[in-house]
């Protein structure tokens, strides 16, 4: 099972790597900036330099990192959909400079508004920040929702997105934000459902990460509210559905659950471990 979770850059880059290797995993998820502050320092050779390094040595992959919680790209002020565009440029650029395999992004709400009259918003966001970052390599995912009604919050919103895009681009899972837009992934019925509608829009293989976390809000609460694994309302059967699943289980799952009490991330990676089927 390729199992990470989100580690801390405190300190510089390469203490992420050095965190995940000393759990034993072999992926992880970073952000490259505050995730509550438009404001980036320059990344610092050196730094980068022993964040491959270290990568390399431990063998992680893929390396992942997750945007600023501040983007809004389908925002319908004007000022905020410029500002979180030329971040996401920005974010994209730094996430290709320390050798990201992929860097995965929420793709914004806009209210009360018509999602489908804001997902072409999003999508000339999207392409307006990949020409401004003039990056290649780096692939883009974008994260899917907890609210049912706002733009991302049904699958086929971020298939739509992908086959707009690109080969470049694919999604990111979440768990929680899945079960919360009303997606009952107990049933893998369901499951294979949501998949399939997936490859009929955007093309086979483009679910790349799974953010694996238990829900603290029920099923189509809409609560965004990450928990430990196990003792969610998703629950055991839920993430086992998820880990096992024929199309999902040689990705990529990274762990968002709580930080305390110290030591969760590792119980939270044993215990995924545990309902992992070889």
């Amino acid at each position: 099972m390729n199992i990470g979770f989100h580690a801390s850059t405190a300190g510089g880059l390469v203490n992420a790597a050095h965190e995940i290797e000393a759990v034993g995993c072999t992926t992880f998820q970073i952000f490259t900036k505050s995730p509550q502050q438009w404001a980036a320092s320059d990344l610092v050779p050196a730094s980068v330099d022993l964040f491959k390094e270290a990568v390399k040595a431990y063998k992680l992959s893929p390396v992942i990192v997750h945007t600023s919680y501040l983007l809004n790209l389908a925002s319908l002020n004007e000022e905020l959909y410029k500002k979180s565009i030329d971040s996401f440029a920005t974010e994209i650029r730094r996430a290709e400079a320390i050798g990201a395999d992929y860097i995965t992004t929420h793709i914004g709400s806009c209210g009360e508004c018509d999602k489908q009259e804001a997902l072409p918003r999003i999508l000339k966001g999207i392409l307006e920040a990949v020409t401004l970052s003039k990056t290649e390599k780096v692939k883009i995912l974008f994260e899917n929702s907890a609210k049912i009604k706002s733009p991302g919050g049904e699958f086929k919103d971020l298939a739509f997105l992908v086959k707009q895009c690109g080969k470049r681009y694919g999604i990111t899972l979440d768990t929680c934000h899945a079960f919360a837009a009303g997606y009952d992934f107990r049933e893998q019925k369901l499951l294979n459902s949501r998949l399939k509608e997936v490859d009929k829009i955007a093309g086979p293989d483009k679910v790349k990460v799974i953010h694996l976390n238990d829900s603290k809000g029920d099923l189509g609460s809409g609560l965004d509210r990450h928990e430990h694994l196990g003792k969610g309302q998703f629950g055991e059967i839920g993430l086992k559905t998820i880990v096992n699943h024929p199309a999902l289980k040689n990705k990529a799952f990274i762990l968002e659950t709580p930080k305390e009490p110290e030591g969760s991330d590792a119980v939270n990676v044993a215990y995924a471990r545990k309902l992992s089927v070889k």
